[in-house]
């Protein structure tokens, strides 16, 4: 175990999940992954106590079957039939909310502990997404596979560029390069508009009519040009197992025009004093307990973390990630705002730089395990697979949502209850990806 905790001492954990009767810990160390193994016969012993960015995972293994040992507080977070007990403060006041919300959201339940209307502690409840997808990849071949990976979160493309990477690591080969700038593509004009998604809620949240209809007007614009290049509006059906499906054509003269809109329009928006007036210093997220955490993407950057997977990545050279300090609202949307601009700029470079050569390659029956990570809009994507004759034997992925969740209920403490839907937005977390 002492290997172990140095690792996880050096670096921070990326996944963890059963293998046969021990687990897997896989840790970031230096921009590497390593895979440690410990516990056995179904047990394993807690770390969580002492590395609280693991507590997460051990709580989702023991609702799996296995046996923490020395965990202070387990409490299932998918399944619902488990009991789970709500912490009590006899003295404060509490607000449920949910799981069942106002408009179209997905369900989560959110529990809070108030003094008067200021927030002392908020407990969130999920599970209500759960569909079991991991148990439904076992003996899937490559495109059945794809089909269910690439629906685990919001991202699909993401999802699917993860979990076809990790099938090609497997099979020891890559996807053509043609195939590999097309996929980057699509991952860039995802998070263009995803990013704009979640500043067309901040601004729709603090009735800013006028910025949520320009983001929103230029988002609907930016999801045409990922139906033309992928046949989908949210890249949906695009990745295959070896390379991609098709090659659209985008306007890279829209593209063009789009990026130098946004990069006009979006700091005059943010300077605006409504806005600084309601995210300036609200849901902060230090550094310390976003490291402490193991919060990732724009959720951890925006509290100064600067870590983004596109550093490792040689399609990207000289990459430089977006980093602010403010741990705020207005940190996040700062976050966003300028990597939706960058990312219309990679997208565009990855367009017009377009390598020769095939599509694809047809996935032969074979054997092998391996795992990749992606930077997705909201952060890190991690699937690992494990294949033999051609069809899953196991598979686990991790969508950065699960991370993440928990920098919600620091970001509202001490906050007052109705800037809870702010502080939400401001991270704009996917409920399925957290409920695989």
């Amino acid at each position: 175990m002492d290997e172990v905790k140095n690792a996880l001492r050096e670096g921070r954990p990326v996944a963890m999940f059963p293998d046969g009767d021990r687990v897997a810990l896989v840790v970031e160390v230096g921009g590497a992954l390593s895979v440690y193994r410990y516990g056995g016969a179904g047990r394993f012993p807690s770390l969580a106590a002492e590395f609280p960015a693991l507590d997460w995972f051990e709580r989702a293994l023991w609702e799996r079957g296995l046996v923490v040992e020395g965990h202070r507080d387990l409490k299932p977070l998918r399944r619902h039939d488990l009991p789970y007990a709500f912490l009590r403060f006899p003295e404060l006041h509490e607000v449920p909310v949910g799981p069942v919300h106002a408009g179209i959201i997905e369900p989560g339940h959110f529990r809070f502990s108030v003094l008067g209307e200021r927030i002392v502690h908020l407990e969130i409840r999920l599970g209500y997404q759960h569909r079991g997808l991991l148990s439904l990849l076992p003996g899937a071949g490559p495109e059945r596979a794809l089909l269910l990976a690439e629906r685990a979160g919001s991202e699909p493309v993401a999802h699917a560029l993860a979990f076809a990477e990790a099938w090609e690591g497997a099979l020891g080969r890559a996807a053509p390069p043609r195939a590999q700038a097309l996929r980057r593509a699509a991952l860039e004009l995802e998070r263009a508009f995803g990013h704009l998604g979640h500043l067309a809620g901040l601004f729709t949240d603090i009735g800013y009519a006028y910025g949520a209809t320009q983001v929103g007007r230029i988002r609907a614009l930016l999801q045409g040009e990922m139906d033309r290049l992928t046949g989908h509006r949210y890249g949906r059906n695009f990745l295959r197992v070896g390379g991609v499906w098709r090659e659209g054509r985008v306007d890279l003269e829209a593209l063009a025009r789009y990026r130098e809109e946004l990069a006009r329009l979006l700091p005059r928006l943010l300077r605006q004093p409504p806005v600084l007036d309601r995210m300036r210093y609200v849901g902060v997220v230090r550094r310390v307990e976003a490291e402490a955490l193991g919060f990732v993407g724009p959720t951890a950057r925006a509290s100064g973390v600067g870590r983004d997977l596109r550093q490792d990545d040689p399609l990207y050279p000289g990459f430089t990630p977006v980093v602010r300090q403010g741990g705020d609202v207005l940190a996040r949307a700062q976050v966003y705002a300028e990597e939706a601009v960058a990312a219309l700029d990679h997208a565009r470079g990855f367009l017009s730089r377009l390598p020769e050569g095939p599509l694809a390659w047809d996935p032969a029956p074979g054997e092998g395990e391996a795992m990749a990570r992606v930077e997705a809009g909201r952060g890190e994507v991690f699937w690992f697979v494990r294949i033999e004759e051609g069809r899953v034997v196991a598979a686990e992925g991790v969508d950065p949502s699960f991370k993440n969740w928990r920098a919600l209920e620091l970001a509202v403490r001490g906050e007052g209850l109705p800037d809870f839907p702010l502080c939400n937005k401001s991270f704009d977390l996917s409920y399925a990806g957290n409920d695989l």
